[in-house]
Parts: structure tokens; sequence; C-alpha cells
């Protein structure tokens, strides 16, 4: 094949190439001649200011958002304050329930004044006694709403290594050291 044989079959191909790398070089051109004006800046939507922050998401869409620093601290206060009563997983103990199921529908407004003023029943108030500000009941109000974090395995293992050995078992009494009557013992 000659060259100009060559030309002419890959020709209209390099002309189309070309046709390209010319238009996109006129089509980014063209965008910097025309600046965003101020006025146009200001209508645009601004960026959010909890773009920066780690945000806790939940499983559940229509949880409340909080963020991750905010979801740890209301965890801490749930376990040193309302676990006891409520329970690890929230399915209530000598407390209520406080499953995303009831607490959704209860709403954040509602949660907020129960956790503040308490019950009759024998909810504390927490924040009308001064345990927890209007900023802690606010976050344990959007808390509740969240399904509850898995509590960390607490096996044997875990166990073991709390135990304090005050007589090692080689130095245990090997047979019965009292008169007592185990039997009939009381």
């Amino acid at each position: 094949m000659s060259v100009l044989a060559a030309f002419k079959r890959h020709a209209p191909v390099a002309a189309a190439i070309l046709a390209l790398s010319v238009a996109s070089a006129f089509a980014q051109e063209k965008k910097a001649e025309h600046p965003t004006s101020e006025a146009e800046i200001k209508y645009q939507a601004g960026g959010s200011p909890l773009a920066g922050v780690d945000m806790y998401q939940d499983i559940n869409p229509k949880a409340p958002t909080m963020s991750k620093a905010e979801f740890d601290d209301a965890r801490k206060i749930y376990f040193e304050r309302c676990a006891g009563c409520h329970g690890v997983l929230r399915k209530g103990a000598t407390g209520k329930p406080l499953t995303p199921d009831i607490t959704l529908a209860r709403g954040t407004e509602f949660l907020k004044v129960f956790i503040k003023y308490g019950s009759p029943a024998g909810m504390p108030n927490w924040g009308t006694s001064g345990d927890l500000n209007d900023a802690e009941v606010d976050l344990m109000a959007r808390y509740v709403q969240q399904t509850p974090p898995t509590p960390p395995e607490f096996g044997m293992k875990e166990m073991k290594a709390t135990w304090k050995v005050l007589i090692p078992p080689d130095k245990r009494p090997k047979k019965k050291m009292n008169s007592y009557n185990l039997d009939n013992i009381f």
C-alpha cells in the first residue's frame, strides 16, 4: 500500500479527531469568558455547615441527624443514666421500652419534655433536677430515636480478665475445714 493510499484511507479519522480537539479548545476558552457574577454566587445555595463534620448514619432514615461526637456523648449518658431502667438494648426492664418504633412516633419535642420533667410513674426529671442541661436533654431525645448500638461482647475471656484470685487453686483446702452439717444447714 502506498503512502498516498494510506493517507486517503485514514484522512477522515484524522480530520474527525482534529475537529473534536479544536471544538474542545474553543469550549474551554468560552467557559473562561463568562465568570459567575457576585449576584449569582449569592443566589446559589451555600455549602452545609456540617460538611466537615463526621456524621452518625442510622439505618433508619427517619431518625434525627446526629454527628458522630453527639452520638458518642449520648451513648455515654444513656449507659450512665438510662440503661439501668430501660435496658442496654432499650427493650425495657423496670422502665418502659425505648425502641425506635416507639420513640420515633412520639417525636423529639415530646421526648424532650418527658426527659426534662419526668413522670409520676417513676421516670426521673433529668432536666429540672440539674442532672442534664437543655442541650443534653435535646441530645438524649434525638439519641433514643436512633437504632440502639450493639453492646460489646463480654464473654468468658473478658470476665476472666477481671477476676482477682485471692487464694490460688493449689492453696485451697482439699478437705472440709468445719463441723457444719451441710445437708441440714438451715
